[in-house]
């Protein structure tokens, strides 16, 4: 019975990454929400919740136009976030092992 629940969940999760369309910004700011405090220099590093949701991210933008959707939802969410360490921003996504090619910061230009 186990088991079949198992590949039951794999099988949502693969369906809902097959079917994943780009977050509105308030499930892009769920999902970097657990990074709060290593982006304002309280964590050493960023723990499983918060790179669980940068990976999430990460799957969503697949096409120029979604990173550029994504860059304007961070760029607005950026100066919200209660303290915001620049350089911490900058490396989250490696420090979490993805590519994003999207920077949290209030001045990234993202038409580019």
């Amino acid at each position: 019975m186990g088991r079949v629940v198992s590949v039951a969940a794999v099988l949502m999760i693969a369906v809902a990454c097959a079917n994943a369309q780009v977050p509105s910004c308030r499930e892009v700011a769920r999902m970097i929400a657990p990074c709060v405090a290593y982006l304002a220099g309280r964590a050493v590093a960023p723990y499983g919740l918060c790179c669980g949701g940068v990976v999430a991210l990460n799957r969503t933008v697949l096409t120029v136009p979604d990173r550029t959707s994504v860059c304007a939802c961070l760029k607005t969410i950026a100066p919200r976030l209660p303290i915001l360490n620049i350089a911490r921003a900058a490396i989250l996504p490696r420090a979490c092992g993805v590519d994003l090619n999207v920077t949290i910061s209030p001045s990234i230009d993202c038409d580019t």
